[in-house]
């Protein structure tokens, strides 16, 4: 996975000075969803924990032509469950839509999820579009390729 600070993940322009979740919150996100974290995502989280990526545009594998997906924020995760920021939120709202082997971590501008489809090994990043009727787009076979093909949309400079 390349360098995490080449997103500069921000918030208001400024870096994330939020603290990494600690080894009891995790522990107890866990419990709740059932399954553990994945490493990438781990390391992601511990990196920024929250916020808004300046690299923030792919192309999926699939339907590449329809043009490219961007990232407007990745959840947080602290004790706060109530955050609509947050990822207990995200995991409470889009569990029963997408399913319990499914993590919600990013949010693009118009409210569609990114998802890590924890049914696979290693999970794959799909996205929800929940104005077309919750259709799921595959957009990368792993965490580490979604983050790795990141980059700035120049159509949006």
């Amino acid at each position: 996975m390349r360098n995490l600070d080449e997103l500069n993940i921000n918030e208001g322009g400024k870096p994330v000075r939020r603290a990494a979740p600690s080894g009891d919150i995790i522990s107890e996100f866990e419990r709740y969803c059932g399954f553990s974290l994945p490493e990438d995502y781990l390391r992601l989280l511990n990196h920024a924990n929250g916020g808004h990526p300046e690299l923030d545009s792919i192309l999926p594998l699939q339907e590449a032509n329809a043009g490219r997906w961007a990232v407007n924020l990745f959840y947080r995760l602290d004790g706060d469950k109530s955050s609509d920021v947050g990822l207990w939120k995200a995991v409470e709202t889009w569990r029963p839509i997408l399913g319990k082997l499914s993590l919600p971590f990013a949010t693009d501008a118009g409210g569609n999820q990114f998802y890590l489809d924890l049914s696979n090994d290693p999970p794959d990043v799909k996205v929800c579009v929940h104005d077309e009727n919750f259709r799921t787009v595959d957009i990368a076979p792993s965490l580490e390729v979604f983050i790795d093909g990141l980059e700035i949309d120049s159509d949006m400079i």
